[in-house]
């Protein structure tokens, strides 16, 4: 009974990358999920790599708080108890993991990381390999006796003291040009900005696109003041300048207050690289593009003044003229007319 109750509370539902294609046109082949659930009704998911083993259980009895062999898993797994979930608790489940819109984005950066970690030990274990062809072997041992002579007196190995260079006026935490005139340094400009997926620094954002390598990094640090904060070096490891890069860092890492400045609009990033790490000072905001004019406004009438030309002011004055003179001949002609006159020279001035 102890052990049907333990099963009920406890529960990793593994979902192969086969079933999650058929919801998610775009998840990864290589990846996995697992739904973490208790009696309490609290869900984890945990993303894998089908290369990781019986790794996934450890991972998996870490969120739920079980040594191995102490909570149920489906499909069953050797060495785990198991339940019979029915088929409607099964669509349920993958209801609930359809309902996440971007858990195939994170599947796909879950992808990139796993290579990326992978391409990093092998190329340690390269490394230590390499370095340990290259270390010097110890001679085989000599039958013969070896007897040690020493070659010079005490008072020829008591070097004279060395005055100690005096320490150059520079604050702490600057290095003396001489100590860094041929180290690898590059300066990048970036864009800040606070998203769903957290604090996200964009290298070259003008290129970046949906084929732009994206990586989390979980470890930050920052200067007393939290004017600028660092990265591992390895968060840029393979990037070149003049690439586009997108890197994530969980919000949680932030202070409030950094969290806060970066909620509104993006901002430029001073970026520096050098073998220390990836150094990053936030600077002024980006403005917003100007709203483009809706297609209403381009297709309305644009409505027109008129004003007289110099040619149309010319030649109202010369019919003003005409008339007039038309008016004073006939007003001589014939007197008993010159207010029908009058008015047709005000009908013609108005409508021109």
């Amino acid at each position: 009974m102890g052990q049907q109750t333990m099963i009920a509370e406890k529960l990793a539902y593994f979902f192969d990358a086969a079933d999650l294609g058929n919801v998610f046109e775009d998840w990864p082949e290589e990846i996995g999920l697992v739904l973490c659930l208790d009696d309490a009704g609290t869900c984890e998911m945990l993303l894998h790599h089908h290369d990781e083993g019986r790794a996934v259980l450890r991972k998996a009895g870490a969120l739920l708080d079980r040594g191995p062999g102490e909570f149920a898993v489906v499909p069953p797994v050797e060495g785990y108890p198991t339940r019979r979930v029915m088929f409607s608790d099964e669509q349920k489940l993958l209801a609930l993991v359809a309902d996440e819109d971007d858990l195939a984005e994170m599947a796909a950066d879950y992808l990139i990381n796993y290579h990326f970690e992978q391409d990093r030990k092998a190329r340690e274990r390269r490394e230590k390999e390499a370095a340990r062809a290259a270390a010097p072997k110890s001679p085989a041992p000599s039958s013969e006796p070896f007897f040690w002579r020493p070659r010079l007196h005490l008072s020829e190995v008591r070097a004279k003291r060395q005055p100690r260079p005096k320490a150059p006026d520079i604050p702490q935490g600057y290095v003396p040009a001489e100590a860094i005139s041929e180290v690898e340094c590059f300066f990048a400009e970036g864009e800040l900005r606070l998203g769903r997926r957290g604090v996200r620094l964009s290298l070259a954002p003008e290129l970046v696109d949906i084929k732009t390598c994206t990586r989390l990094v979980q470890e930050v640090g920052f200067r007393d003041d939290l004017s600028r904060f660092v990265l591992p070096r390895r968060a840029v490891e393979g990037w070149q300048p003049g690439e586009p890069l997108v890197i994530d860092i969980p919000q949680e890492r932030f202070p409030a207050g950094l969290r806060a400045r970066f909620s509104g609009a993006a901002r430029v990033a001073e970026v520096t690289i050098t073998a220390q790490g990836v150094f990053v000072a936030p600077g002024a905001v980006i403005p917003e593009p100007e709203p483009a004019a809706s297609e209403a406004e381009l297709k309305a009438p644009v409505r027109r003044r008129r004003f007289l030309t110099p040619v149309r002011v010319a030649v109202v004055l010369l019919t003003g003229i005409g008339l007039t003179a038309g008016t004073v001949i006939n007003a001589v002609a014939s007197p008993d007319r010159p207010a029908a006159t009058a008015s047709l020279v005000a009908f013609d001035v108005s409508a021109d």
